[in-house]
């Protein structure tokens, strides 16, 4: 696929699947770091490690620590390793090409879902909980094993960037889209490791629980315009808190 063909893909339906964005190599690194960091969590900030809700409630009983984690949130914070890959000459030169020059990583954090106790995450737009206006915001959702149908793919309604935030409500990781999509348009994108899906971030998407015995690791980044202006909190809850300046003019704030 072309550049100009991936770039009016993401104009005209709001995501572009490039394959092979990062080696097996960076895909392994991946996978250690989050063993590592699961292993010594007792050494990190609370909000580093979340564990999924059957786990916490008692209801279901993992085989390891690291197999009850449903995210590690804003890695690049408190990981050397992931602020080091923020700074991904492959994702970076898309996020410039699709948000411009001046960058900063909005968030960043690994999506675990693990087999036998992972959840759905709700329908949503990762806007609706940023706020940034113009909506400058790219997410890369990056596959480090493969992301099938039937363990927790990405699911899209393509071009639906274009409508603007549309009403969320909920608390926390439930905080979602009210009149979730209920049609045909509604596409699954799977993926093997390596493998990025980057979309808009006012894409709506949700991901489904593992029903499978294999694991379904990913990396997720959003970057966005350092220019862009943060509208405010969401349900009174500072859900933008930009981590590091990647390239350009830092955010202009009186």
């Amino acid at each position: 696929m072309t550049v100009n063909t991936q770039l009016n893909r993401y104009t005209q339906e709001g995501y572009v699947v490039v394959p092979n964005l990062i080696s097996a190599d960076e895909v392994r690194l991946i996978q250690q770091e989050i063993s590592h960091i699961a292993a010594n969590h007792r050494n990190y900030p609370q909000e580093l490690v979340q564990t999924e809700p059957l786990v916490q409630s008692g209801k279901q009983v993992p085989e390891s620590f690291e197999l009850g984690i449903r995210k590690l949130f804003r890695v690049a914070r408190h990981s050397e390793f992931f602020r080091s890959f923020a700074f991904h000459q492959s994702v970076v030169e898309i996020a410039k090409e699709l948000v411009g020059p001046d960058l900063f990583l909005a968030q960043s954090m690994t999506l675990m879902k693990s087999p036998g106790v992972s959840s759905p995450k709700v329908w949503h737009q990762d806007n609706a909980y940023f706020r940034l206006d113009p909506p400058d915001v790219v997410g890369f959702w990056i596959a480090t094993d493969p992301a099938t149908v039937e363990n927790g793919c990405m699911h899209i309604l393509p071009g639906s960037h274009r409508n603007g935030i549309v009403e969320h409500a909920g608390e926390g990781d439930a905080y979602g889209i009210v009149d979730v999509p209920q049609n045909d348009d509604v596409i699954a994108i799977p993926l093997n490791p390596g493998d990025a899906l980057v979309f808009h971030g006012e894409l709506q998407h949700y991901t489904p629980a593992n029903l499978t015995s294999r694991r379904r690791r990913s990396v997720q980044y959003h970057y966005a315009s350092s220019q862009a202006n943060w509208l405010g909190p969401v349900n009174d809850s500072p859900y933008f808190d930009p981590e590091v300046q990647i390239c350009g003019r830092p955010p202009e704030r009186s």
